[in-house]
């Protein structure tokens, strides 16, 4: 009995060694990463339109029928010159009207004034009450009133009768025609828009995250698409506050040094920036770690023996300096270099230099790269 008990406890020891030396090493788990790839702007072109950088729309500021237009687009306009008329019929009646009124109320207040002159003559005598008089000087008062409220709507009425002409306000182009002849115009309606030839901006539509890496000298060239040869110099002069809601692209202006005849309103025109401009790097938001202690990256570290149908690496951490891009992006500022590898997913999870199996983001291209 006491050498079965031994047996027993014997074979339990060499059990349990056995479960030790072929203990399963962690599993090794999938990581989703992308390979840092530079954002080149001044390999990347844009097209735009050429506009004027002042410019406006003239309309009427009383309703009426257009009688005539005197302009269409493409002609040329000079400070004063008559654009517009709309039918000034009714307007002349009122102004007629009003001068009527106030012809009436200058004769009531002439009457008023003889009456407080007779009623002083008769206080004087002493044959009228000082209530008479009181009450004449009201009359005259309130005569006097009314010929200024009159002399006011006369001038009113004047004034509208001037807005059945319009007129241009600066010599400039006329770029687009809002009403035809014959057709009633609303007060506030563009019947013209007029722009000044000079200054000249070359306008594009850029990616909001682009945008957002434009420094305030942003220099660019811009070359006419008739004649690609021939570029010039621009430089950023203004980028929309906000981007569109649809296309999530910014609006940019970009201001023509000297545009030669090319460079005409409404042509088309290719636009890139200056080579100089500095290249950068963005990544999703979701591929940077934000604690406290600042931004920082997961590294992943390719083991170029693994088979690539299988391949493994490791992790490292790593901190970077960031600031935003738009688009749910962020610019790399330093940390980074061209060809490192970054995890994109689940950069709460992982720890220092562990085991990873290597996936590459299938939307970012074959290798996995990360614009």
């Amino acid at each position: 009995m006491i050498r079965r008990l031994a047996l027993a406890a014997l074979a339990g020891l060499m059990l349990a060694a056995c479960q030790e030396k072929i203990e399963t090493p962690p599993p090794v788990r999938p990581v989703l990463s992308a390979r840092v790839a530079v954002d080149d702007i001044g390999e990347q072109s844009f097209v735009g339109t050429v506009e004027a950088r002042d410019k406006a729309d003239l309309s009427f500021q009383v309703l009426g029928r257009l009688m005539t237009r005197n302009v269409d687009i493409g002609d040329m306009v000079g400070p004063g010159d008559l654009v517009a008329a709309i039918d000034a019929t009714t307007l002349d009646l009122t102004v007629r009207s009003a001068q009527a009124a106030l012809g009436n109320r200058r004769a009531e207040r002439e009457n008023a004034a003889a009456t407080v002159t007779r009623i002083e003559t008769l206080r004087a005598s002493g044959t009228a009450a000082e209530a008479s008089l009181d009450d004449a000087r009201a009359a005259f008062d309130a005569a006097d009133a009314a010929v200024r409220q009159a002399e006011a709507d006369l001038a009113k009425a004047r004034d509208a009768f001037g807005y059945a002409e319009l007129r241009a306000g600066f010599a400039g182009v006329v770029t687009a025609t809002g009403a035809e002849p014959g057709q009633t115009v609303a007060a506030g309606q563009s019947v013209v828009t007029i722009a000044k030839p000079d200054p000249r901006d070359a306008v594009i539509d850029m990616p909001d995250w682009m945008a957002g890496t434009l420094s305030p000298e942003a220099s660019f060239v811009v070359a006419p698409q008739i004649a690609p040869d021939q570029p010039i110099a621009g430089r950023l002069r203004e980028i929309a506050p906000e981007a569109d809601p649809i296309t999530r692209t910014r609006r940019i202006k970009i201001a023509l040094a000297e545009p030669p005849s090319l460079f005409r309103l409404g042509s088309t025109v290719e636009v890139r920036a200056d080579r100089q401009a500095s290249p950068t790097i963005t990544l999703p938001e979701a591929a940077v770690l934000t604690r406290q202690d600042g931004s920082f990256v997961w590294v992943v570290t390719v083991d170029e023996a693994s088979p690539a149908a299988r391949r493994e690496g490791s992790v490292a951490l790593r901190p970077v300096t960031t600031a935003p891009a738009g688009e749910g992006r962020l610019r790399i500022l330093s940390g980074l270099s061209a060809g490192e590898r970054v995890a994109i997913a689940g950069v709460h999870s992982l720890k220092e230099g562990q085991k990873v199996l290597v996936l590459a983001d299938g939307r970012d291209g074959a290798e996995g790269d990360a614009p």
